[in-house]
């Protein structure tokens, strides 16, 4: 075979792979695309279903509360309590962190216009970044259910849906639940700072909103 037809058809033959290897990356990026599509309909369709379930979720709760025992420019030390829907309270622990400024990080989920839900995730102050602060799922985590949102209302619909919910959230894997967000609650000395022997509460709003203050 001459040369220049052994050179055009190792041309043909690679330009063919090449095409090829195209269409499958092509194929690939398409199913990737329309499985998360389908993944996040199919949480909409949960997080349909949900809504259903959470009309009887008070318009204002207290997932936890916070004491401050002792505090100064290196460290602090609180007592930090955990509630249900119900108010009742489930789970307490008395943590020392280093720092002064404490901050709450919440997940909240948007299940429809005027009704988010809020997830406690961590707490960390001015000298413990975000990502090393303390974990707060496995203070409520009830073998897979967020018991914050435990309420006498539930039935085992709501159960699964919300331990599902969880499961994303305590896993990272939130990339199909539309509308989730980060909200923080903080201590900032300078300005309005928590003070020893004082009862904090934080308020979830389900109209969408959280905020901290003083449990009088």
């Amino acid at each position: 075979m001459p040369k220049n037809s052994i050179l055009q058809t190792n041309y043909l033959t690679m330009k063919g792979k090449i095409l090829i290897g195209i269409v499958i990356i092509g194929i690939l990026a398409a199913g990737a695309y329309y499985g998360f599509g389908y993944l996040t309909k199919q949480q909409d369709k949960k997080i349909a279903k949900l809504e259903d379930k959470i009309n009887f979720l008070k318009e204002e709760t207290i997932p936890l509360r916070f004491k401050i025992l002792e505090k100064d420019t290196a460290q602090i030390k609180f007592i930090v309590k955990f509630y249900d829907q119900d108010s009742v309270e489930f789970n307490t622990d008395t943590l020392t962190l280093q720092g002064q400024e404490l901050s709450f990080d919440f997940d909240v989920v948007k299940i429809k216009k005027g009704l988010s839900i809020a997830f406690p995730t961590k707490i960390f102050t001015n000298k413990i970044p975000a990502k090393k602060g303390i974990i707060l799922f496995k203070y409520y985590d009830d073998h897979g259910f967020p018991q914050t949102m435990s309420t006498n209302g539930a039935d085992t619909s709501y159960v699964r849906l919300m331990t599902e919910l969880f499961t994303k959230i305590k896993t990272g894997n939130t990339e199909d639940i539309k509308g989730i967000y980060g909200s923080m609650v903080q201590d900032i000395a300078k300005l309005n700072e928590f003070q020893v022997n004082h009862i904090y509460k934080i308020v979830i709003h389900s109209k969408g909103g959280i905020e901290v203050s003083e449990d009088l």
